[in-house]
């Protein structure tokens, strides 16, 4: 992708990966290849899409908005969904560390959850729906500033504990 947009300025980055392979895990499960999967789409993979578009960003002094998760936050630790739970954690931290080494270069970078919602991840019994979730973070997006980078928020504008 980067060598395709070769230089065009980017002014919003939206990383949304997220794969939830240890949903319904026991303490047996986990092995070592679901921890890899996992971190492989849901970190490094975020870490890297910024690398290769940092000089399309730096373009466009534009915004980074890292989708991460409510499970990332250590007021959310009822147990299980141990690898999801890392790698949303896990890339909120680094969300959190790239909002203070970009700020020199103009770029803001929020962290956001995305609230429960009716996706195939979520299930149909989840409390919003896609148009509410993608209303709510398109706002949360647009307000995104370098006075609010580093944030962690919900996708209806709450600050959320880290």
């Amino acid at each position: 992708m980067a060598r395709k947009l070769d230089g065009q300025p980017v002014d919003l980055l939206i990383c949304n990966a997220g794969v939830y392979l240890d949903k319904g895990q026991t303490i047996d499960g986990y092995p070592a290849e679901m921890w890899d999967q996992t971190f492989s789409a849901n970190v490094t993979g975020v870490f890297l899409t910024i690398q290769a578009l940092l000089p399309n960003l730096r373009a466009a002094r534009g915004k980074i908005a890292i989708i991460s998760s409510q499970m990332a936050s250590h007021t959310r630790a009822p147990g299980g969904s141990y690898i999801y739970r890392a790698s949303k954690a896990a890339v909120l931290n680094l969300g959190r560390n790239l909002a203070v080494d970009l700020k020199d270069d103009g770029i803001a970078v929020g962290i956001y959850h995305p609230g429960w919602v009716q996706t195939d991840m979520g299930g149909q019994a989840a409390d919003i729906t896609v148009s509410q979730a993608v209303a709510g973070l398109t706002e949360r997006f647009d307000a995104l500033s370098l006075d609010s980078s580093g944030c962690f928020e919900t996708w209806d504008g709450q600050a959320h504990p880290y």
